[in-house]
């Protein structure tokens, strides 16, 4: 394929993708926000132009992978002992995430015009997205930890702005609050971790950048690693306890146990932005952080056989059985979709754990697109509903007031309100069923390929309980299937339980980004597949690693490991999955009742579904017994007992002082003479006493 530009010129040109979306954003809060259709076209205009440059980009370096990595560097802070710099790092990781942001975010930008056109923030809402695009763009092509560490901060407040952004109703207002802060403490561990490795690494750096993922001169992260391990300034455990503590923003980002609280009550925002956290920006950048600086979480010789990559696996596991658990019992349609975010980026925090680099980066790239559609739809479903019900005032009072803890279910988002909408909404009905097959890994759509590489990966691991792990994937893919179909039952199938009588769906602004996406949802994963090791599994050869093209431009052009196909894994998590759909079927169309039986029998389980395992309420109980009353303690002791009290006695002294020598001013010029004449005697005399005798 011949490309319209010099390839050459496509990536020295790659700065605009990050520059562009921060200008589009500033232009639109200082003045072009008083015109809806100028932020409209503005902002979606500059990120169709991003889609085609980042298109670009990664079409350029497949055809020349010696093109990557390319990267610019301005300084920005210079000493005589180091050197901290600012620049746009472009190589194969790279261009597969900024494809992967710049997708989905058109396709929200394009369907926010139909979803929020009512809205009397519209002009504001776009201006938000910009931002938010290009704090993510930023930390895709950022060449150093503490540069990505500043863009990573952009997007933490960026999300703030848009999960609040019905600052009006009191849940919103506090979600935006609880995300911005759970972040927070992840961030705090990030930031240390960066301090703790740049410690360690200290001497490496000299005068070039610091920190830097790439260069060709191996002055990189894995570079200083070897360094220091051959100083000794760093083992094995303390890069493993450095990788740990680093980890801490990973874990906030997308959302692992335990800082995992946030992102279901990120829900609170519109639904644009529901689609684009849990897709493409925000929580993928933790999963983006550990592949693009994977050094540290290896041993210092570079093997995946390390304390911090069975830290990152285990924490996946378990988060993505524990979130699975908690969606089987919620009514909310986009909690259901939250819960199964945090799931699937369980999954891919496995893959990167257990050595599979190119499973995890995988699934983000496919989970990326079914995600954005399935969010997408069901926005579609709220804003159907929403015009179809009609909520008395007093009802909508109580969901403006109510707290967070205390939430309500808004009633066009209520599961329990829905069904038999395949007759009114076709069209977003056959998207939702593909999103939901795809992410239940039906087989040979795309969420198929990439999670039997991470369920694979998981078998041959040989890290602490590989066993348990593996296993504990393969119980979650059928939980992931039957509550997912479970969402899509209760939604499509059966009888409209909703009040009053849906229109009948149109071709509209808000159903078109819904089809363009199903079909990467469908295809994409024939990236990741290779014919031959197909033929492979139905001869019954034995099982060898095949290269696939998404493996080989990620790795761009070296030899990694691939993931062979296992029959018999893969047999097993298909089986599993199927069986979670036709429990499903039973279930919601057949009318089993094992959800009654669950909660009549299996009362506790089903209440730890239910309330989320109680994170919240531990959390609530640790904030309100424990920290707040040591806060006031510490206040009252700290604040009030000695820095009061010394401010305090200063001033008495002070007081004191002034009010004993104003007695000493009498206005007589003898006096004055005969102060300053006796004050100079006696310092002599001190003088003279001090000195040693001859």
């Amino acid at each position: 394929m011949n490309l319209p530009f010099a390839p050459q010129e496509i990536i020295r040109w790659a700065p605009l993708i990050v520059a562009l979306p921060f200008a589009v954003g500033a232009v639109t809060i200082l003045g072009v926000w008083r015109s809806r259709t100028a932020s409209m076209l503005l902002s979606a205009g500059t990120m169709f132009y991003c889609f085609l440059h980042s298109l670009l980009i990664l079409l350029a370096l497949q055809q020349d992978p010696s093109l990557g990595p390319a990267q610019t560097n301005w300084d920005w802070f210079v000493s005589s002992s180091f050197r901290l710099s600012m620049g746009v790092l472009v190589d194969h990781l790279c261009a597969v995430m900024m494809v992967v942001v710049t997708t989905v975010s058109l396709f929200v930008q394009i369907y926010t015009h139909g979803y929020m056109r009512e809205d009397p923030g519209y002009s504001r809402f776009y201006a938000y997205l910009s931002l938010f695009a290009g704090s993510m763009l930023g930390l895709t092509v950022s060449t150093n930890l503490f540069e990505m560490y500043f863009f990573w901060e952009l997007v933490g407040v960026c999300s703030y702005f848009l999960i609040g952004f019905w600052w009006q109703r009191n849940t919103a207002a506090e979600a935006g609050i609880k995300a911005f802060v759970v972040n927070r403490v992840g961030d705090f561990g990030f930031l240390v971790g960066i301090i703790l490795f740049l410690a360690a690494t200290a001497g490496f750096w000299g005068q070039h950048p610091l920190l830097i993922f790439s260069d060709p001169q191996g002055f990189d992260l894995a570079g200083a690693i070897r360094y220091a391990a051959s100083q000794g300034t760093l083992t094995a455990a303390s890069l493993a306890a450095i990788s740990m503590v680093m980890f801490m923003g990973p874990m906030a980002k997308s959302a692992q146990l335990p800082l995992h609280v946030w992102l279901a009550d990120a829900m609170e925002g519109p639904t644009p932005i529901s689609a684009l956290i849990h897709a493409a920006t925000m929580v993928a950048a933790g999963i983006y952080l550990v592949a693009r600086a994977y050094p540290i979480w290896l041993t210092p010789d570079g093997s995946t056989f390390s304390a911090g990559l069975a830290f990152v696996a285990w924490v996946g596991g378990v988060t993505a059985f524990v979130a699975a658990t908690i969606a089987l019992s919620q009514y909310d349609i986009k909690r259901v979709l939250a819960w199964s975010t945090v799931s699937q980026l369980g999954y891919m925090f496995v893959g990167l754990g257990t050595g599979a680099y190119t499973a995890g980066m995988f699934h983000l790239f496919n989970h990326a697109f079914f995600k954005a559609m399935l969010f997408l739809c069901s926005g579609a479903i709220i804003h159907h509903l929403h015009h179809a019900m009609h909520v008395d005032k007093e009802t909508r009072k109580k969901l403006d007031e109510v707290s967070l803890m205390d939430r309500m279910i808004p009633p066009d988002q209520d599961l329990r309100n829905m069904g038999g909408l395949k007759q009114y909404m076709p069209i977003t009905r056959w998207c939702f069923l593909v999103g939901t097959l795809s992410i239940s890994g039906f087989p040979f759509l795309s969420g198929f390929f990439s999670k039997d590489e991470i369920i694979s990966s998981s078998f041959k691991y040989q890290g602490p309980g590989h066993d348990i792990l593996f296993w504990l994937l393969v119980v979650t893919a059928g939980l992931t299937a039957f509550y997912m179909f479970r969402a899509y039952f209760l939604t499509f199938h059966g009888e409209y339980r909703g009040g009053g009588t849906p229109a009948a769906e149109k071709l509209s602004v808000i159903n078109l980004p819904l089809i363009a996406l199903a079909f990467p949802s469908i295809l994409s994963g024939y990236l990741g597949a290779n014919p031959e090791a197909l033929k492979q599994l139905l001869t019954g050869a034995a099982p060898t690693a095949m290269a696939n093209a998404f493996a080989q431009f990620l790795y761009f052009g070296h030899a990694p490991e691939y993931e062979a196909l296992n029959g018999g894994v893969m047999l097993t998590s298909t089986v599993v999955s199927l069986a979670g759909i036709g429990l499903a079927y039973l279930v919601y169309i057949n009318k089993l009742p094992v959800h009654t039986w669950c909660q009549q029998n299996l009362k506790p389980l089903y209440n730890l579904s239910w309330c989320k395992w109680y994170f919240d309420d531990m959390y609530m109980a640790f904030t309100q017994k424990l920290a707040l009353p040591v806060f006031n303690f510490v206040w009252n002791l700290v604040d009030m007992a000695v820095v009061d009290n010394v401010v305090n006695l200063s001033s008495f002294a002070t007081l004191g002082t002034g009010e004993a020598l104003r007695y000493s001013e009498n206005g007589r010029a003898q006096w004055y003479a005969l102060v300053i004449f006796g004050s100079v005697a006696v310092i002599g005399l001190v003088y003279f006493l001090a000195q040693p005798l001859s």
